[in-house]
């Protein structure tokens, strides 16, 4: 290979490396009107609830930070009486009502103790309900909807 090709080569690949990565979309909400999609660096760059808790699937309580159900069903024209279907990646799917979100601080945890959860713990997007800070959520039927690794929420 001539030293032109070699350093053809070698600037085209520091090129590829210099380029910003693309923001991979990991959230998305539809409805009848249409359905919007968001990214990590979206969910985290909304406001942020932060929920200590513990549940039936860890082993001790943690912090759990996100933007609120609440907020991003607004962004998106859900109101209290909607259901929603909500998809984990691995396609398990629950029925929640959206008035949840409207009843309680229930967040689409982004970040557990501080860190992003990767896809083999519960993440990237954990729906947590705050169990400790009330005591009826502390039941079989609330532990269901606690859907990790969350990838679709859509009205029914």
């Amino acid at each position: 290979m001539s030293k032109t090709r070699k350093v053809c080569y070698s600037l085209l690949a520091l090129f590829i490396i210099a380029l910003p990565a693309q923001a991979q979309d990991i959230l998305t909400v539809a409805t009848d009107d249409g359905q919007k999609t968001y990214s990590f660096e979206q969910l985290t760059e909304l406001p942020q609830t932060t929920v200590k808790t513990k549940n039936d699937y860890i082993d001790a309580r943690s912090t759990f930070s996100g933007p609120s159900l609440k907020m991003v069903l607004e962004q998106n024209g859900i109101g209290p009486d909607a259901e929603l279907k909500m998809q984990a990646l691995n396609d398990f799917s629950v029925t929640v009502p959206a008035a949840d979100a409207f009843n309680y601080d229930v967040i689409l945890a982004v970040l557990k103790d501080g860190e992003k959860m990767p896809i083999r713990d519960k993440g990237p997007i954990w729906v947590i309900y705050p169990m400790d800070d009330h005591a009826e959520l502390s039941d079989d039927l609330y532990n269901g909807r606690l859907v990790w690794q969350l990838k679709s929420i859509t009205t029914q």
